[in-house]
């Protein structure tokens, strides 16, 4: 029967199975996924453990606009302005907060200059606030000598409510102190304090060690400014900020949010201050000048009236200024404000550069307001700036070149109104001469009155006015509203922000998971050995009727009758399969020939067909095993004879040699018979293609059932090539971890070529281990001794 017509070994395996098989694939290696995840499950639990907690800490303050600076003269006429003007700028209040003069005010206030930590065995904890029970108050640092400190950890123990032990790491430094003593080291100075907000009676501090270090201002200032905090509005429109801190205490990063904010506000609210008192003392100046003034307005009225015997106005007087009694209040308010504004002025120009203009004195003009808020606002930047830096830095210059145009555009616009008001003056100057003419009847003395009581009563409200803007000064001085306020203090959750334990686990899961998997997939990806029968089912179309297991403690060469191995089985399914492949439709029981070969040496067709022609023999059949590889031959090995024994290459150059002359007697367990190759020739190919082989197998074909005909590899040389039409069935040999799976190719040449015909494939090396045994290839076994799968095995 041809052994192409046959399919049972064709492979059917769907896209489900093909998936199975690859899981399973993975699956066999599950010891070293598990010590894998196990690995980086336990590197993730101590990275956690060992790892400080990062908290973060939030709070929200509502910047409150600021009241419009400059003079408000709607007082005087009992007017208020119609738009609100005022605004709110979040950027500048943001590096407001971030500045270094609030910050340094902030580490100053809260001691941050000195770190305190409980040392663990492996990381540091800081302790801070109520944690410690002492406080350290450095004494010389401004001196510059802070070496010592900063290079040193100094290490507190209580010994008692008064007195401590204090060493200092890496120096034989040990001496008790009492609290409140001043100590000198090295020229450092410093004094420990009882901390009054620690719980002594409760957390009994006594033999507790506490470590402390010195950490300059200015690096403390860096470190928040650069890596900590961090402020935002909270939306585009909102003039809600929200303020960040991240740190290992939360009770530090509360404290140092709540603190920022508390300076934040009291520095804004000693602006507004210094803006009022600066305008109490212009406005007592102009009070004392307009004392002055109305003294003088009244005693020239006295003196008048005493001088012309005037006692009280007629009331026909009266009536007579009614009709411009409109035009002489406007007159009065003009005069007013071009006192109001000549004042300012005077003040301008005695004013020393780069000084806060009084605001709010009453000026009627919108843009002169607007001018000088902002010119005092940037005095202020300014000054806040000189606090840190000197006048020759680029902001300060930007400042005051912005300082200088203002205070120009100040003066220009004082002049233009000073202008208008002038013009508005003669207007009213001339209609006042008009209505004049109109009482020139009148007494020359009631006019003069008049005069005077017109100047008395403008002095009289000025004074008035400027009494109530003194007294707003004072109150604003006194209780100045604040600039913020705080909508959420300082709050931290409980659940920290770094490490974050899901996210750290399941990155040692997929880790943990996918590095023993990538690691396969690249041994797998870049294996060109046949390792699986699949590999070779899905490249050839070719039956296989054997996978032949690995056993290295299989001590035996050669197969036994009674051998019930996994290994011996393997041979007999070998038998059973070459049986049903050699029977024809007549049932003919003729003589078969089966050639044993490969395409390399060392993947087992010698010893294949060694125990191929045991087993047969085995099953009361005539055997006869022939040794056909002249180039290297084998076979002398397996049946402990020398290779120059009399053998093939001697029978085909030696016409006169029978096939009785060169077989071997073999020991009494070896029931076949054997031909061995002999002497190596010169020349194997042309001694092969000589008609004698041919010879050999009639001959043997009238004695034997079987002849087994042990090849040389076909990729090596030819010889095998030349001598496959004597055989009824080629058992071509490929190893797993061995066979190259581009050979093949090679077995797929071959058999498209049709150089060989009744090709049968056979697997060796296959691994027990790895779900086969007794070669059926599916994980099942049979034996006496009946061996249950372990769970673990895939």
């Amino acid at each position: 029967m041809p052994i192409e017509n046959h399919t049972p070994y064709q492979d059917t395996t769907n896209s489900d199975e093909s998936l199975k098989k690859e899981i399973f694939r993975y699956l066999k290696f599950w010891r070293w996924i598990l010590l894998s995840l196990l690995i980086t499950l336990g590197i993730c639990y101590l990275y956690l453990r060992y790892s400080p907690n990062i908290y973060e800490t939030s709070a929200k303050v509502k910047i409150l606009k600021k009241k419009d600076s400059g003079f408000d003269l709607s007082g005087l006429n009992g007017s208020s302005p119609l738009f609100d003007m005022s605004k709110t700028n979040l950027e500048n209040e943001i590096q407001i907060l971030k500045s270094r003069r609030i910050i340094e005010k902030v580490v100053n206030e809260l001691n941050l200059d000195t770190y305190y930590y409980v040392s663990g065995r492996i990381i540091d904890n800081e302790v801070f606030g109520d944690e410690v029970p002492f406080k350290v108050n450095w004494l010389n640092t401004d001196n510059g000598n802070t070496d010592f400190i900063k290079s040193n950890t100094f290490i507190f123990k209580l010994i008692s409510n008064s007195q401590f032990e204090l060493k200092i790491s890496e120096n034989s430094f040990n001496k008790v102190f009492t609290f409140g003593e001043e100590i000198n080291i090295e020229n450092a100075q410093f004094v420990i304090h009882r901390n009054p907000v620690f719980d002594y009676q409760n957390k009994s501090p006594i033999g507790r060690t506490i470590f402390f270090n010195y950490r300059p201002v200015n690096n403390v200032v860096e470190s928040l400014l650069n890596k900590k905090i961090n402020i935002e509005p909270i939306g585009d429109i909102s003039e809600v900020l929200q303020i960040k801190i991240n740190g290992e205490n939360k009770v530090k990063n509360e404290a140092i949010v709540n603190e920022l904010i508390d300076k934040f506000i009291q520095d804004g609210i000693e602006d507004d201050r210094r803006v009022a008192i600066k305008t109490k003392m212009f406005v007592s100046e102009r009070l004392k000048m307009l004392v002055s003034e109305l003294d003088t307005v009244e005693s020239d009225l006295v003196d008048f009236k005493s001088s012309n015997d005037i006692v009280d106005l007629q009331s026909g007087a009266e009536m007579m200024f009614e009709t411009y009694s409109e035009a002489e209040k406007r007159k009065s308010e003009i005069e007013n404000q071009l006192q109001i504004t000549r004042y300012l002025n005077n003040e301008i120009e005695n004013n020393s550069p780069y000084s806060l203009l009084p605001g709010d004195i009453g000026i009627d003009n919108s843009t002169t307001n607007s001018l000088i808020e902002q010119y005092n606002e940037l005095v202020l930047r300014r000054n806040k700036l000189l606090n840190s830096s000197t006048t020759q830095s680029p902001q300060v210059k930007a400042l005051s070149d912005e300082l200088e145009k203002l205070n120009l555009n100040i003066k220009n616009s004082i002049q233009n109104y000073t202008k208008g008001l002038e013009i508005s003056l003669q207007n009213i100057s001339l209609r006042e001469e008009r209505a004049d003419a109109t009482i020139e009847s009148m007494p020359k003395k009631e006019k003069i009155i008049s005069s005077i009581q017109r100047q008395q009563a403008v002095k009289v409200k000025l004074y008035v006015f400027l009494l109530q803007k003194k007294e707003e000064a004072a109150l604003t001085a006194a209780i100045t509203a604040p600039t913020a306020k705080v909508v959420d203090y300082a709050y931290t959750p409980s659940d920290p922000i770094s490490p974050k334990t899901r996210i750290i686990f399941l990155s040692g899961l997929i880790i943990g998971l996918g590095l023993p998997i990538g690691i396969l997939y690249l041994v797998f990806l870049f294996d060109t050995k046949i390792s699986t029968k699949e590999q070779v089912q899905s490249r050839l179309n070719i039956p296989i009727v054997a996978e032949i297991p690995f056993n290295k403690e299989y001590n035996e060469k050669i197969i036994k009758p009674t051998d019930n191995s996994s290994l011996a089985e393997s041979f007999r399914i070998l038998r059973t399969n070459l049986n049903y492949f050699t029977l024809d439709k007549n049932n003919n029981s003729d003589p078969k020939v089966f050639f044993s070969t490969s395409s390399t040496k060392g993947e087992g067709k010698t010893f294949t067909a060694i125990n191929t022609a045991s087993v047969l023999a085995s099953n009361n059949k005539k055997t006869l095993l022939v040794g056909c590889d002249l180039r290297n031959p084998q076979l002398h090995n397996y049946l402990d004879v020398s290779k120059d024994t009399v053998g093939l290459s001697s029978y085909l150059v030696n016409r006169d040699l029978k096939l009785e002359d060169i077989k071997l007697k073999l020991k009494n367990d070896l029931n076949f018979d054997a031909i061995i190759s002999g002497e190596i020739p010169p020349n194997p190919s042309e001694l092969l293609n000589n008609g004698r082989l041919e010879e050999l197998f009639k001959e043997a074909k009238k004695q034997y059932d079987y002849i087994l005909v042990d090849t040389a590899p076909t990729m090596l040389v030819t010889d095998t090539s030349t001598i496959f039409e004597y055989a009824d069935i080629i058992i071509y040999m490929v190893r797993t971890n061995y066979t190259e799976l581009k050979i093949l190719n090679h077995i797929k040449e071959l058999k498209e070529l049709k150089k060989l015909n009744n090709l049968a494939i056979a697997i060796n090396g296959v691994n027990t281990k790895k779900g086969y045994d007794y070669n059926y290839g599916y994980g099942y076994g049979y034996s006496e001794e009946v061996k249950k799968k372990k769970w673990y095995r895939f």
